[in-house]
């Protein structure tokens, strides 16, 4: 029902999401990824719930606002919604940092988006870490394995965005949500 006009657009960290969904435009309401804001108020309070500090605290956090940031969208006016990661890339998560996983994957089972989910796979020539990226460009290839691994297991077909200029990659993005 709701999951036809969500839409996900998924990846390694540092893989250009970010930069296709700021300058994606008209038409797409897009939603921003749970992680960073997770990550960014924790420090800001001086909080626990970090990757780093309490992996377990960070997943229970970002399942959260995840499926928070997937019930707000069900309720949006907008034909078509974009969210930068969705429930399954908890799963993901809670697999590289060792977390039991069971409570993203029962999330994952119940959340549902449109069945084609488009990927950015690592690209290091783009990578650079920040405040809230730490992790190193050779720590997002099994994070990117795991996240292929979470959506196939969740029933998604994955749809791999090419490499390529952010204006090319903007153009692919569009042309599989007109689909």
């Amino acid at each position: 029902m709701h999951g036809n006009k969500l839409h996900i657009l998924t990846g390694a960290p540092g893989s250009g999401k970010t930069a296709i969904l700021r300058q994606l435009g008209d038409g797409v309401d897009t939603v921003a990824e749970p992680a960073r804001e997770v990550i960014a108020e924790q420090r800001a309070i001086g909080g626990t719930g970090t990757s780093e500090q309490d992996p377990a605290r960070f997943l229970t956090l970002l399942l959260q606002r995840s499926i928070d940031k997937y019930r707000h969208a069900t309720r949006s006016a907008a034909p078509l919604v974009l969210f930068d990661r969705g429930v399954p890339d908890c799963v993901a998560y809670a697999t590289v940092s060792d977390v039991d996983p069971s409570p993203s994957v029962a999330a994952a089972r119940r959340y549902r988006y449109h069945p084609t989910v488009m990927i950015l796979e690592p690209w290091e020539r783009i990578y650079a870490t920040d405040v809230e990226r730490t992790m190193s460009f050779a720590e997002t290839i099994p994070f990117h394995a795991a996240l292929v691994e979470a959506y196939e297991r969740a029933g998604y077909g994955l749809v791999a965005v090419p490499t390529g200029s952010v204006a090319e990659r903007i153009a692919f993005v569009r042309d599989v949500l007109a689909r």
